[in-house]
């Protein structure tokens, strides 16, 4: 997701992979499994990147249709493909208990898109939909049913694949004026600047951005949901060949935004033409941002360096973190300039919200602008990667707005660029961090 700060300029190309999990709420009750929490809560937590609790639960497990629901999930946080062919899975998903279908269901939508398989992610998502409406669930069968249609919409391309790697390739890397990074891509053969977005769930072309660059743009529209509790119409392309740092790859995605909804009121004008979201940059296996010194390398395979700290949910990505010792997952979300908790984090920590001074703060995005309060926490004590983050103060959103919470917060690129690099690697599962950036002071300022 894109999330720019000014006084907070946010601009959410996020696609729902799944229905958004429901709140526990929203959630029919149900029999708690040996590990003494509800299926719904487990899978609820494994949503917002906490796969913790489900290994914890899987240990001691005995019903052998719950371990199978659980080993699926856990894979599917490691964007395992093999998981859509699980034939245990698939009885699931076609079984008569209605909790463990649903949740088969989502798990089977959710890697099935992640990994381009369209037509698979449209089947498996319209049955979802429909076990969602049977059971009334209507706002997370509406989620689901947006899914399928894109899902459909893609189906009729083949899907993103990789033709050919030449020698990884070093490229500039830019700052722009709000702290984001962008590199240069090239989409049928024409040079395009682009976001590099961790947090965008599809890449993302202005209107006229794809006239120009030759994208074929389906006439049909589907909402994707945006930051601003609602949802903004988008058309759906697909660019022949793009090409990043020595990688080429074929049929890619994109949403196809007006320009006007990429244009925010930053002052001097500010514009995106161009998003290289999670699909295309998984497929680049593993990369390096040297923020400091403008470059983007895509870099060949290399072993584990340590236990994964990202998991996925569907097309979102989560990394470990620790906040004043506690283990928080955060979204990682490098289209975004600002590093702050959501309100979610807040009503689980009433007492250091009480103790911070609060305020108001604007966010526009492609759907509007809301306006949010906002309490501050100076010096807030965040540790990634192993490594003290020293952010000078991390916003945290209250309780109370009409923005739909999904997440614990988001770690952006003002706390990746307290360091000189980051690594991410998507077959290792692992965010890795440079050496201390040496304009410290410039980076933390908000």
């Amino acid at each position: 997701m894109t999330r720019l700060d000014a006084t907070s300029i946010a601009l959410i190309t996020t696609l729902l992979a799944c229905a958004p999990a429901p709140t526990l709420a929203q959630t029919p009750s149900s029999a708690p499994t040996r590990a003494g929490i509800s299926l719904e809560s487990l899978l609820e937590a494994a949503d917002r990147g906490e796969t913790a609790p489900l290994v914890r639960a899987l240990e001691v497990e005995t019903d052998p249709d719950v371990r199978a629901l659980f080993r699926a999930r856990l894979a599917a946080a490691r964007f395992d493909p093999a998981i859509a062919q699980d034939p245990a899975l698939v009885r699931l998903a076609e079984g008569g208990d209605p909790a463990l279908r649903r949740a088969a269901l989502a798990v089977l939508t959710d890697v099935s898109f992640a990994n381009s398989c369209y037509a698979q992610a449209a089947r498996f998502g319209e049955t979802l939909a429909a076990q969602l409406a049977a059971a009334g669930r209507r706002e997370d069968a509406e989620g689901a049913e947006r899914t399928w249609r894109l899902a459909a919409l893609l189906a009729r391309y083949p899907g993103q694949a990789v033709l050919g790697t030449k020698t990884p390739t070093t490229i500039a890397a830019r700052t722009d004026q709000v702290g984001l990074q962008r590199i240069d891509i090239a989409v049928n053969g024409e040079i395009q600047e682009a976001v590099f977005d961790t947090g965008a769930n599809l890449s993302v072309l202005s209107a006229a951005t794809a006239r120009r660059l030759g994208v074929a743009v389906l006439d049909a529209t589907t909402p994707v949901s945006n930051s601003v509790a609602g949802s903004v119409p988008v058309r759906v392309g697909v660019a022949r060949r793009v090409e990043i740092a020595g990688t080429v790859l074929t049929d890619v995605p994109f949403l196809v935004i007006d320009d006007a909804a990429l244009t925010f009121p930053v002052r001097g004008g500010y514009d995106i033409r161009a998003i290289v979201g999670l699909p295309l940059m998984r497929a680049l296996g593993r990369v390096r941002m040297e923020t400091g010194a403008g470059r983007f390398t895509v870099l060949p395979p290399a072993g584990p360096a340590g236990p994964p700290n990202l998991h996925a949910s569907g097309s979102d990505l989560f990394v470990d973190t620790t906040i004043a010792g506690e283990a928080m997952p955060l979204h990682l979300d490098t289209g975004a300039n600002r590093t702050l908790l959501g309100a979610l984090y807040a009503q689980a920590h009433p007492e250091t919200v009480a103790a911070l001074p609060a305020g108001s703060a604007a966010s526009a995005s492609a759907g509007g602008t809301l306006i949010a309060r906002i309490a501050t926490w100076a010096g807030a004590p965040l540790t990634v990667a192993g490594r003290r983050v020293p952010l000078a103060e991390l916003p945290l959103t209250l309780p109370g707005g009409s923005e739909a919470e999904r997440f614990y917060g988001a770690l952006g690129s003002n706390a990746l660029g307290t360091f000189a690099s980051y690594t991410i690697d998507f077959a290792a599962m692992r965010l890795e961090l440079g050496e201390p950036a040496a304009d410290l002071p410039a980076l933390t300022r908000d």
